[in-house]
């Protein structure tokens, strides 16, 4: 389909980018030759524009980390299990019955969010805020609101 110019071309893409993908991963699905020279020619591009290429890696992987957080948060609670607090920039995950540490060793540097998503949302965790959370883990796994 022959565009009169990039803006024309560019709003097509966008209307139909699920089905133009879709036929894209499909066709290189099925076509290894297809699939090699694709990978052939991104390694070339991203040897010539390194610093591109690592700053295009960075906001897509911001952005898979940014939606499944908002995935695990609607799963687990959008506010702090223990004072209300509904503001995402102050929420975190816990672990119900304590071992973060351990856990996040074990995990090895992977972001909770990812994790938790890659295993299903188990259970055993639950949203607080940094405060409640870290006011948690000094006061012996009860946070300071409960205490009163």
């Amino acid at each position: 389909m022959p565009y009169k110019n990039k803006e024309d071309r560019k709003k097509n893409y966008n209307k139909n980018k699920n089905e133009i993908n879709r036929k894209r991963r499909e066709y290189l699905k099925n076509n290894p030759d297809a699939r090699k020279r694709k990978a052939e020619a991104w390694q070339k591009w991203r040897k010539s524009n390194l610093e591109n290429a690592k700053r295009i890696s960075r906001e897509s992987k911001k952005k898979y980390e940014d939606r499944l957080k908002k995935i695990v948060f609607a799963h687990y609670g959008k506010k702090c299990a223990c004072c209300g607090e509904d503001n995402i920039k102050f929420l975190s995950i816990d672990h119900i019955n304590g071992g973060g540490t351990k856990h996040r060793k074990k995990i090895k540097g992977e972001k909770i969010y990812v994790w938790l998503y890659k295993e299903g949302l188990p259970k055993g965790f639950q949203t607080l805020c940094f405060n409640c959370n870290w006011g948690k883990h000094i006061n012996g796994g009860i946070c300071p609101h409960k205490e009163k």
